[in-house]
């Protein structure tokens, strides 16, 4: 009888492209030494598949290869009995990536083989020989990153400029950190306006009234309008300087600073001074019965619950959602003191609870419900209207979610879009 011809895939993957644009490259040698593997074998029926699975670029360390995952497609299909690699780091470096690919090569019953390391996992020994094999290759890829972390670190000490988007009014050339002096005009405008203003919100509003915009991403962009967070940024960055960062270590750099050192000490300053503890905001255990409800009507997004203490005391507000990510809110009033708009609110419930809105609601719900009289929901709504003064807030704020749908700070007022459906279940419970 005919022996079945095991079909060999040969893959190959190479972590950097440097080198692969040659003649003869790292993949190329794996691939030669992973074709001759297979025709030593031909004894055993082994042929070689013509497709090629080559990861030219990619890092051992995950999954994402696209040849990889041709392999995979291939091996579901059923094209592929037999997986050669010149070594197994050349399949994955990580045990976690490895278990997996093992599993789904036990699913299709898929074997594979490594040219220069001879093994064979269907023993325990053979297994645990992989396992070994695969904990070195793991070992040396963190090693390798490890000693990338490092020299990076060291080169930050260095002043050395590491790379990414240079920071607004420098430009990078020839690997080095040099000023662009028209963005350098916009960065010292913003630090002198903000010793005399303190307000980097009030900054942006002179910026974009300006026209002033931001760095565009590239020629077919335009920059944006400048957010009061990026202002923010750049009055907090020692790069302008002449400083580079690490983990919250600043150092001297090699670039040339644009502000001087005691102008961006005074800018600090004055940071520190608005954050006293009398004026810094905290979190509160206090409940707020609205939250989820409150929208800032100039940006409509919510405003969240805040808080700061002054005098030992604890006073609660209500904050546009933007303007605590430092983003423009073109609103009179950024933050409304809690109490204020909760007050409001409540007196709403209330005449809400007496206006003719409700009597209108009890009618189409006595009509909808005959085994309801509709005494008995008027005098629901009476009892509520006297004891509300009397409920635990957490009874209060249950209510009035049933009741509301959003609540919207208008610079003229609030307004509140009711819940009809909400008095509906509302009366029934009271009854």
């Amino acid at each position: 009888m005919e022996k079945k011809f095991i079909r060999c895939a040969v893959y190959t993957r190479k972590s950097c492209e440097d080198g692969l644009e040659q003649e003869f490259n790292s993949l190329d040698a794996q691939r030669l030494a992973g074709e001759n593997f297979v025709a030593s074998q031909i004894h055993e029926n082994w042929r070689l598949v013509s497709k090629h699975y080559d990861d030219g670029g990619f890092s051992g360390g995950n999954m994402n290869r696209p040849a990889l995952k041709e392999l995979f497609e291939d091996i579901k299909a059923g094209l592929i009995d037999m997986v050669v690699v010149y070594k197994i780091d050349r399949l994955s470096r990580s045990l976690f990536d490895f278990s997996k690919i093992v599993e789904l090569f036990d699913k299709y019953n898929v074997s594979f083989v490594s040219v220069t390391q001879s093994f064979n996992t269907s023993t325990s020994s053979g297994k645990l020989m992989l396992n070994i094999l695969l904990s070195f290759a793991q070992y040396e890829r963190e090693l390798s990153s490890e000693r990338i972390r490092d020299k990076f670190a060291a080169s930050l000490k260095k002043g050395m400029w590491m790379g990414g988007v240079p920071p607004l009014g420098y430009a990078c050339k020839d690997r080095k950190l040099i000023i662009d002096e028209k963005e350098a005009k916009i960065v010292k405008f913003i630090y002198d306006k903000f010793l005399q203003t303190e307000s980097y919100l009030e900054i942006a509003g002179i910026l974009n009234a300006a026209g002033y915009r931001t760095r565009p991403r590239n020629e077919n962009t335009s920059g944006k309008k400048f957010e009061p967070k990026a202002i923010l940024r750049i009055l907090r960055n020692p790069y302008y300087k002449g400083c580079v960062v690490h983990k919250e270590n600043v150092y001297p750099g090699e670039h040339e600073a644009i502000i001087e050192e005691s102008v961006w000490n005074q800018v600090q300053e004055i940071f520190k001074k608005h954050e006293k503890p009398g004026q810094k905001e905290h979190k509160t255990t206090t409940p707020s019965f609205l939250k989820g409800l409150v929208y800032c009507g100039t940006c409509n997004v919510l405003m969240r619950k805040t808080c700061s203490n002054k005098r030992g005391l604890q006073y609660r507000y209500y904050t546009c959602s933007n303007h605590l990510r430092y983003k423009s809110c073109e609103a009179s009033q950024h933050t409304i003191p809690a109490e204020i708009i909760e007050k409001r609110v409540v007196e709403e419930i209330v005449r809400i609870l007496k206006s003719p809105e409700v009597v209108m609601g009890i009618n189409r719900l006595a009509e909808r419900r005959n085994d309801v009289a509709k005494a008995d929901l008027m005098t629901a709504i009476k009892n509520l209207n006297d004891v509300w003064g009397y409920l635990y807030q957490a009874e209060q704020r249950k209510i009035i979610h049933m009741l509301i749908n959003k609540i919207v700070m208008q610079e003229n007022g609030v307004k509140i879009d009711l819940n009809l459906e909400g008095f509906d279940s509302l009366i029934m419970r009271l009854i």
